[in-house]
């Protein structure tokens, strides 16, 4: 009763903020216009969104900007729920703290490849300065990887892109990549030193599945898009098993053949996305794999944190889909085809 009772606060608190979330009533809607003026109005006038839309111009707001502001809110929403948690909930949150500076870090890297000179982190640049040692203006305004790495040096993640540079031949898409690989590594092993009971068996469940997955989907498109040998493959893959044994993962790589991958996933728990692997929604099946994950974590383990943690997850997918929303409406699609490409 007493676990129950310290968590009805921010639980409450959550089912509030979950009210502002973005129905699929409301990417019908979306789906309509024409211009980025009236999907920007739209999102200035929605109680998710009009925080951080308010100063703002929706004639004037570039589509760049535009996707910062959709970042941007969740997280102020972010802080939100930070401010409210007490301190043993904000262990959790220091997870959740962790996936959004990796985020804000390979925000960072394109920015050199691109050529960019600035990342602007808005609302979320003070508490972010205190939570961080990332220097973000710094890395955005980077004119080499060879600085980027630098101002690394008094970060967790120097020796990582220091022994990635010394290969010689490393891209963006390395550097992302193994980025990935490191937040995954990392996070699974302090899970259990940060949080306990239901909130560590949520998110051993949940992030469990999101690697497993996310290795199948990556082993898939690098033997039927890229043509990679088995010892590349390996170089990218999160080496962590949840459901998915290291004997069935290393039989993945090195098959020779799509039909041989998708008999090896069928002896697998899971068995039944192979399916959409090969008609090209895994994406989408990820995408619901997931969802229906948090929500039974959510009815399974009441007195936890995956209520927060689903909400967060919630609002990252929804910012996923307003970013395609603008590229649908900046190419001119039907209405029907922006909607089957926003809910994907």
């Amino acid at each position: 009763m007493n676990s129950m009772l310290s968590y009805s606060g921010i639980n409450t608190k959550i089912k509030a903020m979950s009210a502002n979330l973005i129905r699929r009533e409301d990417f019908q809607r979306i789906s309509s216009f024409d211009t980025t003026a009236d999907f920007f109005a739209f999102l200035k006038n929605h109680p998710g969104y009009r925080e951080v839309f308010m100063r703002y111009n929706e004639y004037q707001l570039h589509r760049a900007d535009a996707e910062k502001v959709f970042i941007n809110s969740l997280y102020l929403d972010y802080i939100k729920i930070y401010r409210f948690a007490n301190q043993e909930q904000r262990k959790d949150l220091k997870l959740v703290f962790f996936r959004h500076e990796v985020m804000i870090l390979k925000h960072c890297i394109h920015q050199l490849y691109n050529e960019k000179d600035s990342y602007d982190l808005g609302m979320f640049q003070e508490f972010f300065s205190k939570h961080s040692k990332l220097n973000v203006n710094a890395l955005a305004s980077s004119r080499s990887m060879e600085e980027f790495i630098m101002l690394l040096m008094d970060t967790e993640y120097y020796p990582m892109f220091m022994k990635l540079m010394n290969t010689g031949a490393a891209t963006s898409f390395d550097y992302e990549m193994q980025l990935d690989v490191y937040y995954f590594k990392r996070i699974w092993k302090i899970r259990g030193k940060l949080v306990g009971g239901d909130t560590l068996r949520a998110i051993t469940i949940s992030l469990g599945t999101e690697i497993d997955m996310l290795n199948i989907m990556w082993i898939y498109r690098a033997k039927t898009r890229y043509d990679l040998s088995s010892t590349d493959i390996l170089s990218y893959i999160i080496p962590i098993n949840y459901k998915l044994t290291k004997e069935l993962l290393a039989k993945l790589i090195k098959a020779s053949t799509t039909d041989e991958l998708v008999n090896i996933l069928k002896s697998s728990y899971y068995k039944d996305i192979y399916t959409s692997l090969l008609d090209g929604t895994i994406e989408g099946t990820y995408q619901e794999t997931l969802t229906k994950i948090y929500k039974l974590n959510k009815s399974r383990y009441p007195a936890s944190m995956n209520e927060v943690n689903y909400y967060l997850y919630q609002k990252e997918t929804e910012i996923a889909r307003l970013t395609t929303a603008l590229e649908c409406i900046r190419y001119g699609l039907e209405p029907i085809d922006k909607l089957k490409y926003i809910l994907h």
